[in-house]
């Protein structure tokens, strides 16, 4: 889920080099370094894969586990641990590679992905992916002398095989005690933790044994032996330890690129799209459990101005909640859907809603405050958090009381049903049909529903799109979002892209801007 922040020292001649010739770990220009230096925003804290959904938690994730596919960003999904696969909307069959082995040694076998798909069923029914990557109702069956796994739904899924081939697999030794998960890796990825010290570095070891997501003309000994992570805050002294040579992998937004981009000896590669966008608690004890208050909230909000600044200039607005990059409904475009800005008219909405200006200018009914809570991810960066200051002073234009409340564990507070009423966050979803299995559902924290949604108009319209396959659906998901973008579930504020900077090498990425671990190659 997020990043950015910026701050100046001599910091281009620290790109330049003026910290010595450590920036490449020793490896000379155009070769992949033995050890990879990396940094995330926000210490991930339990690494249990199947319950740890935070942005940085997936990307160690992705490390050490594979899912079925991969989702390669502005590419069409590929093979990963199946070799090749099948679909309609109510079920999908993968064939498993012959090569797959976890990190001990032991082959995996077509019940073990059944094994991990039942462990988020049964034991991990509060995992994020509950509902997105494991569909409501689903039916798994495993044949290991045949090698395949065959899922299926009772409700159509349009993307059935693109959702089911996102799930993390799990090895047995980790599923036999899950508790160890959040300390180790039990996967069959190209890496395994070696060491851990929370809060400070991760270290993983490449798997020499590992064969099954090599990308062809790929062998193992081409990657980095070790990836080291460290866990770095401030975007900005990532970046001047990327010039010192503390770090020789860093992914930066914003500012931060200005100073990396200026340094030539750094290979750049897209990190897909960082989308922004503003989330309701439509629980209905709060005030944004209202259609009324939601609306005035959009409208009193000008993107024109937040985008900008939450992008640091450098960003678009959205037009629709699929991410750039998206190989999935890509041309989707839902602008006229989006609330325009109209403090006049937040205004008058509130006044009809009964909510009264007071001689403080905040508005109360029923002598309660119009008090709103705005969340964000508070390692999110300076503009961020510029960001999410203009929308206070918006709202409260128009008679909010309008507070913010940063957290750099935001993500436990809207899975937890905690305190909240506003969210802007970079939570992003490669196909429509995941928004679905977020805005659906048991509410938190019994299920994943952290929006409350309760959209009568939307699941129908959902519905009606999940019950067709593939790009023929879009239509009618293009539709459903637009049902969301009416009812202020969701407001999309703008986008920008991330980058990943190395020397002397360069990294692949998936649709949601994770580097994959099996794409480092010489620049």
């Amino acid at each position: 889920m997020i990043v950015t922040t910026a701050g100046m020292c001599a910091l281009a001649l620290a790109l330049a080099g003026c910290g010595g010739q450590s920036g490449d770990n020793g490896a000379a220009s155009g070769t992949v370094p033995e050890t990879v230096k990396y940094a995330i925003s926000q210490d991930p804290g339990k690494l249990n894969p199947i319950t740890n959904a935070t942005g940085d938690g997936v990307q160690l994730s992705n490390f050490a586990y594979e899912s079925l596919l991969s989702m390669p960003a502005d590419k069409e999904p590929t093979g990963n641990i199946a070799k090749e696969w099948k679909a309609t909307t109510t079920e999908a069959t993968f064939t498993l590679k012959d090569d797959v082995t976890c990190s001990d040694g032991t082959a995996l076998k077509a019940s073990d992905v059944k094994a991990t798909f039942d462990y988020v069923l049964k034991d991990a029914k509060d995992s994020q992916y509950n509902g997105v990557y494991v569909p409501e109702g689903v039916e798994v069956s495993a044949d290991d002398s045949a090698k395949t796994v065959t899922f299926k739904v009772p409700t159509a899924q349009s993307f059935l095989a693109e959702e089911v081939g996102q799930l993390p697999i799990v090895c047995p030794a980790g599923l036999k005690d899950p508790s160890a998960m959040d300390s180790k890796t039990f996967g069959t990825g190209p890496y395994e933790l070696e060491s851990a010290s929370a809060g400070q570095k991760y270290t993983y070891k490449r798997v020499d044994s590992y064969k099954s997501g090599l990308p062809s003309g790929t062998k193992i000994t081409d990657l980095p032996k070790t990836i080291e992570v460290s866990v770095v805050a401030d975007q900005s002294t990532q970046t001047n330890m990327l010039g010192s040579g503390d770090l020789n992998l860093v992914k930066l937004g914003s500012s931060n690129q200005d100073r990396a981009d200026a340094a030539p000896q750094y290979k750049s590669t897209k990190g897909g799209s960082m989308p922004m966008s503003l989330f309701f608690n439509q629980n209905e004890k709060r005030p944004t459990g209202s259609l009324e208050v939601r609306k005035a909230v959009a409208e009193a909000i000008d993107r024109t101005e937040v985008g900008p600044t939450i992008t640091s200039g450098k960003g678009e607005l959205m037009k629709t909640l699929l991410p750039a990059g998206s190989s999935v409904c890509a041309n989707t475009d839902n602008s006229a859907a989006i609330a325009k800005n109209d403090t006049e008219d937040a205004k008058k909405l509130l006044d009809e809603a009964g909510w009264k200006v007071g001689s403080d200018g905040v508005r109360t009914k029923d002598g309660k405050k119009l008090t709103v809570k705005i969340l964000y991810n508070s390692t999110s960066g300076s503009e961020v958090a510029a960001g999410v200051e203009l929308v206070q002073k918006e709202l409260n234009a128009v008679g909010f009381d309008a507070q913010i409340t940063p957290s750099d564990q935001y993500t436990n507070v809207i899975f937890s049903g905690g305190d909240w009423d506003l969210l802007i966050s970079g939570i992003s979803a490669t196909t429509p049909a995941e928004w679905y299995g977020i805005f659906s559902g048991d509410v938190v924290p019994n299920g994943g529903n952290w929006t409350y949604n309760a959209d009568k108009v939307y699941f129908s319209l959902a519905d009606k799109a999940a019950a067709q396959a593939g790009e023929d659906s879009c239509p009618d998901w293009t539709k459903a979002e637009e049902q969301l973008l009416k009812n202020v579930t969701v407001v999309p504020l703008a986008q920008s892209f991330d980058k990943y900077y190395a020397k002397g090498f360069s990294v692949g990425t998936d649709q949601t801007g994770n580097f994959l671990p099996t794409t480092f190659k010489a620049a």
